[in-house]
């Protein structure tokens, strides 16, 4: 599976790349997402601090307006203290996303994913492919 989606990955970045010319990509961005936080326990309950993550640098390909198509190559991590299994995970993957942008306080975006992910407290890895549909947005409610 893992060759399979590496092969369409890079099909679909040769295609994207022959058919803009060469080398017209629209911009390299990257992104990052991250959030550390502390959960306070009940009496007798252990404490536990939690760091989960990822880290995603792309090409956009192609921009419509304020859409743009992205492939990309990422890295999750998730770790804590308390060694839970599920939680102490690092792993790559590759995408590809359509994306909109407003600078009026949204950004949608729509794409597939394969995640290689390796959790390191089980030695063991998990491989799947994610459909996901995300958003953020942000409002002032003091206008200026």
């Amino acid at each position: 599976m893992k060759h399979t989606m590496t092969t369409i990955f890079l099909s679909v970045t040769l295609v994207l790349c022959l058919a803009g010319g060469t080398l017209a990509f629209e911009g390299y961005r990257g992104s990052t997402w991250g959030e550390l936080r502390y959960e306070i326990p009940r009496e007798g309950a252990e404490e536990n601090l939690l760091l989960d993550g990822w880290i995603r640098q792309g090409v956009d390909w192609a921009r419509w307006g304020n859409v743009t198509l992205n492939t990309y190559a990422t890295l999750r991590y998730r770790w804590d203290t308390e060694n839970t299994d599920w939680h102490n995970m690092l792993g790559p993957g590759l995408g590809v996303a359509v994306e909109a942008y407003s600078s009026k306080g949204a950004v949608l975006t729509i794409g597939a994913e394969y995640i290689w992910e390796r959790f390191y407290e089980m030695d063991t890895d998990n491989e799947k492919v994610q459909i996901f549909m995300n958003w953020y947005g942000w409002w002032d409610l003091k206008k200026n």
